[in-house]
């Protein structure tokens, strides 16, 4: 999680950084053209700066330390001398070709438009856009159980020792862990606490999971324990147990089982037990697109038909709403209402899973069913963002609440957003989840795909859906 989160963020504003600077060379030499020169000034002239840009900036990089490579945790002289080598490099590249080309046909008005503009916009992005990016993408608070926003942003809540609180250890990670936002600590061991720390002491070790629940934490920043890894080893089982995930330091990845990820700070190693792809910002960007170009394609194209014959069939055997509304949870613990179309008679039983010759199923419904098409609206679900096209399949709020109770690590479904299909479903784990054995067979699926996520699986998990729509299986309700 920490490389992925790391690395990806790196890889996305750089991004969106060249992204930007391109827009805004094209933006000025269409503006001049159109307004101002006309033929005098040809867009085809410039189009070689649309290579030169990005390789100039693409070399800064490389050359930059790698311990700046990353504008989290560095200081605003820093992140301004940053900014000072990435326009010189643009602007050395720009010159050097001019002069060694000897070419005469670029607009002095072009070049101090291009250069004023591409200077804000790296400065821009480098003081402000990073943060903004970084929060965007993972200092979303989780929301109260009502639905109202959090009074607090932040996320994360630091396990240390005493003398670590003391020292204020948590100030020397802040802004390194990407998504982490320091709520305040918790006291591990016992001891008085000298002094104010910048952030405050929420409490002691034993009572660390009621703590987390009420400040709604996401992440666990556990300092101070190296020699301590069988309480780390709690502290995962606790973290999954919550739905969170945990982040520590030591020294050693030996003492711990599993695929650890590790990223170093300075002369720290973090650590944490969770390694997911999709916690990459280029990866997640990417899911989203293609969820959008699905989702769109489906609401304008195939919903509307489906929508009038259901309806008809609806008019016929159960008249009655057209849609079934359902809260369920969704990515990060968020409750959100799914779309279904409705397959049964209109009952006081909604939460109770249907089952082989279910009579609140209205005649044609089971079709719908068996076919998965009462899914289809589900789509509206993905094009607006509260769900993907492949994930963990949500469930009812109150059933996640049993199988909680069934599985310690449940909670960790909720790492991504919940899916139309997802891998548990294409391995038959479909219909009535009446068995702790179907729960955790489930959950050990949902974990694989969270761990193991890439673009082929996806698709792979596409094809077998759209298998199991024309030749539905026997689970299927």
């Amino acid at each position: 999680m920490i490389s992925n989160r790391y690395y990806g963020l790196i890889r996305l504003h750089f991004l969106i950084k060249i992204a930007g600077s391109l827009a805004l060379l094209w933006g000025a030499v269409w503006t001049l053209h159109l307004a101002f020169y006309g033929p005098e000034l040809r867009p085809s002239n410039y189009s070689w700066l649309s290579f030169l840009v990005p390789a100039a900036s693409v070399f800064e990089y490389l050359v930059r330390e790698k311990r700046l490579r990353s504008l989290g945790g560095l200081s605003r002289s820093q992140i301004w001398s940053i900014t000072q080598r990435e326009i010189l490099f643009v602007l050395v590249a720009i010159f050097g070709v001019i002069v060694m080309s000897r070419d005469g046909t670029l607009s002095r008005a072009f070049l101090g438009l291009y250069f004023v503009s591409h200077t804000v916009w790296t400065a821009w992005m480098n003081q402000a856009g990073y943060r903004r990016l970084h929060r965007a993408l993972y200092a979303k608070p989780r929301r109260n159980l009502d639905g109202s926003a959090p009074s607090h942003p932040a996320n994360t809540v630091v396990l240390a020792p005493a003398r670590e609180i003391e020292r204020d250890a948590a100030l020397h990670f802040d802004g390194s862990i990407p998504g982490a936002e320091f709520l305040g600590y918790v006291n591990y061991g016992g001891g008085a606490v000298a002094g104010a720390p910048t952030y405050p002491v929420l409490g002691d070790f034993a009572n660390l999971r009621d703590i987390c629940r009420s400040c709604h934490a996401r992440l666990l920043f556990a300092l101070g324990l190296e020699a301590r890894p069988d309480v780390v080893r709690g502290l995962q089982q606790l973290c999954d147990s919550l739905g969170m995930r945990l982040v520590w330091i030591d020294d050693r990845e030996d003492q711990f089982k599993g695929n650890l990820d590790a990223r170093q700070h300075g002369s720290r190693l973090l650590l944490t037990n969770w390694i997911e792809p999709l916690e990459d910002p280029t990866s997640r960007v990417f899911k989203r697109a293609v969820d959008i170009g699905i989702s769109g394609l489906v609401v304008a194209f195939v919903l509307p038909p489906l929508c009038f014959f259901v309806k008809c069939l609806q008019a016929i055997f159960s008249p009655g709403p057209l849609f079934y509304r359902q809260r369920r949870t969704g990515r990060d613990g968020e409750i959100f209402e799914v779309l279904k179309f409705r397959t049964m008679h209109i009952n006081d039983t909604p939460g109770k899973q249907a089952v082989v010759g279910d009579s609140r199923i209205y005649r044609g419904g089971n079709f719908l069913r068996k076919s998965s098409l009462d899914e289809m609206p589900q789509f509206w679900n993905v094009l607006v963002g509260q769900m993907s096209v492949v994930g963990p399949r949500p469930h009812y709020v109150e059933h996640d609440e049993q199988f909680a109770d069934i599985v310690e690590d449940y909670p960790v479904r909720q790492f991504a957003k919940p899916g139309i299909t997802g891998l548990a479903q294409v391995k038959g784990c479909r219909g009535e989840t009446d068995t702790p054995r179907k729960v955790r067979q489930r959950v050990r699926l949902d974990r694989f795909y969270l761990r193991h996520w890439s673009p082929l699986m996806d698709l792979c998990i596409l094809f077998e859906t759209a298998l199991q729509v024309v030749f539905p299986p026997r689970s299927a309700r």
